[in-house]
């Protein structure tokens, strides 16, 4: 499944980009030090949900706890039943044996938006972005930890996918778990698991005894407890129980948030997750190790983390193809093509001679963006695989950003970087996107692609002209829709006329592949 950005997509990050009122967390930047293997950061959250990828080692589950360390709390405030505090500090998370060296010589940046902060010149109304800065200096102690903004804040790890049956505090009091004064929010919690898992059930509470909880559900005629619930089924009712007893803008953090459900039950699990965040302006960050997760999220809100020679690199927008290839070390072909979504692959593979098809891997990326970050982290590799990123039409006006953002990212360029960024980039034919390319050339063959796709040729003008104005990216979803079959069959129906029709316009770039695979050779 591929992502496709909805209206409730823009809802929910046009509010969070406006949202100075619930304190969400908008960047984090390490500027000194190194935690726990992690020698840099510099993550900006654009979106209510956000998704951290990467190899186990490279750095994920630190960012969370960096996460969970941006705010303080009351006395008063949420905090789950084991819990002494309200709030975490770093000690809840950095723990180290006598042996080990505690970090320190360690700053980080917290970047918030907030609607009362002291008025300063940068925010002479008290609103908007502000930072607030986290310290430990050599031999010493975090600084001001009750100076932080007030906010609730849980994390959650995998612990949560024990069963009841395996917990020994939830054996032990087995027998003498009774009914809890219903919160008022029971309703709302049952509704979203039964969403999630296809399951209606007709009523939910929880069942308490001292600090610790037992779900406890009647689906039909029968009543089941947490000791005879599914993982993932008690884990969902945990999940969505926090959110709503937190209260309106809280920050929830997950490690593995898709842990003990199917592909099917996680795709649904984001779907309800983002209703439930427009909600309550609740704030998700979280590890995955799933693919689901990635497509169900905007690019925007999806990061990789891994080690580059030996040093921390965060990628933004990464498509899940890309950053599970990475995850499962798919061995390359002979020469690695990058671009920025499916429809410049369909473009490719569709034009490309099967001789050259046959030697090659297409691995989409995500964006212009991220294409320059992946040139520039191969160069600093050293990694000599042949590698050509090819960037949609629209970027060449942009070459020298691209380039200069790909220097960015070295911390050390030499000055052939430039000759070397430039000789392994290209472009796709045209002077926009490849969506509207395509639909452009279209026009001017539409009686090949009429046949193509079993429609009268004056229908399918209006279609193409539809499908233009459907906007940026949805161009394809309006004709399939017109067509009346799948937005994939459409898309390679139409590259594989347009490619076939204009091939002159492909020589350029097919004759840049073909040198690369002979020097690969």
């Amino acid at each position: 499944m591929k992502y496709r950005e909805s209206q409730r997509d823009k809802e929910l990050r046009k509010r969070f980009e406006n949202d100075n009122a619930h304190l969400l967390l908008r960047q984090i930047v390490l500027k000194e030090g190194t935690l726990r293997g992690l020698d840099a950061l510099n993550i900006k959250f654009q979106y209510p949900v956000t998704a951290i990828a990467g190899k186990n080692g490279a750095g994920k589950s630190t960012i969370l706890a960096l996460a969970c360390c941006a705010y303080h709390n009351s006395k008063t405030g949420f905090k789950l039943p084991k819990r002494k505090n309200t709030y975490y500090t770093f000690s809840d998370f950095f723990i180290q044996h006598a042996e080990e060296i505690p970090p320190e010589g360690i700053e980080i940046e917290y970047y918030i938006a907030h609607n009362k902060w002291k008025k300063t010149q940068k925010l002479p109304e008290g609103i908007g972005i502000g930072i607030q800065r986290r310290r430990k200096n050599k031999g010493g102690k975090w600084n001001d930890y009750a100076d932080r903004v007030r906010k609730n804040v849980v994390f959650l790890g995998i612990e949560r996918i024990v069963p009841h049956s395996e917990r020994s505090q939830s054996r032990s009091y087995s027998r003498v778990f009774s009914s809890a004064v219903p919160k008022g929010w029971e309703d709302k919690a049952q509704e979203a698991v039964g969403f999630v898992l296809g399951r209606t059930y007709n009523s939910f509470r929880y069942l308490e005894h001292s600090k610790y909880s037992l779900p406890i559900v009647q689906v039909g005629d029968t009543i089941y407890s947490g000791f005879n619930m599914g993982a993932g089924e008690n884990a969902l009712f945990e999940i969505f129980s926090i959110i709503y007893s937190c209260g309106a803008g809280s920050l929830l953090v997950l490690d593995e948030i898709e842990l003990g459900l199917h592909a099917e039950a996680q795709r649904r699990f984001i779907e309800r997750l983002k209703d439930v965040c427009y909600e309550t302006h609740t704030q998700v960050i979280c590890t995955t190790h799933s693919r689901e997760i990635f497509d169900c999220l905007p690019y925007d809100a999806r990061f990789f983390i891994e080690k580059v020679n030996g040093k921390s690199k965060i990628t933004e927008g990464i498509s899940s193809d890309f950053a599970f290839s990475k995850l499962a070390a798919v061995p390359s072909a002979e020469v690695e093509l990058l671009v920025e979504d499916e429809v410049a692959k369909a473009i490719l593979l569709t034009s490309l001679p099967t001789t050259i098809r046959s030697r090659i891997a297409i691995n989409v990326i995500g964006s212009a963006t991220a294409l320059a970050r992946q040139l520039a982290a191969i160069y600093v590799r050293g990694e000599e695989r042949p590698t050509l990123a090819i960037f949609d039409g629209d970027q060449r006006p942009k070459q020298d950003d691209n380039l200069k953002h790909a220097k960015n990212m070295c911390e050390k360029c030499i000055d052939s970087f430039s000759e070397w960024f430039n000789s392994r980039i290209d472009y796709l034919p045209g002077e926009t996107w490849p969506e509207a390319w395509l639909i452009q050339q279209a026009t001017e063959c539409t009686a090949e692609l009429a046949l193509a796709v079993s429609c009268d040729s004056d229908t399918l003008k209006d279609v193409l002209e539809y499908g233009l104005q459907a906007g940026k990216h949805n161009e394809f979803y309006e004709i399939a829709k017109q067509l009346g079959i799948e937005r994939d069959m459409c898309l390679q129906a139409v590259a594989m006329v347009v490619t076939g029709k204009f091939k002159q316009k492909f020589e350029p770039l097919i004759s840049h592949i073909t040198e690369v695979l002979k020097n690969a050779g």
